[in-house]
């Protein structure tokens, strides 16, 4: 009995891993996956921290908190349900759903875009120095070490 005999050419697809190909496209898909959920992890550590400023926790934002987050980013907020609780587990998917729609291309601006002659003016968040120092109090060791990995990145391109 042959191979053939068995599989029919359309069931071949799932032996493709055995292959120097197959490998590199699995890897290519790992890859990808986890910088989708490490951008993800990053745009809530982000909230987090704008909630942490106006003393409120992720567990307990409103949906006008993720509005206004998404908003000041820039993203068209229209599909969100302003009616509905919001929850972490909601906020993950919106941002998720953000985050995949981004990758794969698709417009998730909310603005007009910027003149091509004029490059967009940088927005600007005025905070208290108090406010600072009160929301870096409430960080743990690893948003700390996040957050000094981040500054240090943009220290050397800027």
């Amino acid at each position: 009995m042959k191979l053939d005999d068995i599989v029919d050419e359309t069931q071949l697809s799932e032996f493709i891993p055995l292959t120097k190909q197959g490998r590199a496209i699995k890897k290519a898909e790992k890859a990808g996956l986890a910088d989708l959920k490490q951008t993800v992890k990053d745009m809530e550590i982000e909230f987090a921290g704008i909630l942490g400023s106006q003393s409120k926790k992720l567990k307990t934002a409103t949906t006008d908190d993720v509005i206004s987050f998404l908003q000041s980013k820039n993203v068209d907020t229209k599909k969100i349900d302003p009616t509905k609780p919001m929850d972490p587990k909601r906020i993950q998917t919106i941002f998720t759903t953000l985050v995949k729609d981004k990758m794969g291309g698709k417009n998730v601006s909310g603005g007009a875009a910027a003149p091509a002659g004029k490059p967009a003016a940088p927005k600007t968040q005025a905070v208290s120095i108090d406010a600072i120092k009160s929301s870096l109090g409430n960080l743990k060791p690893k948003q700390i070490a996040l957050l000094r990995k981040k500054l240090a990145a943009q220290a050397g391109v800027a």
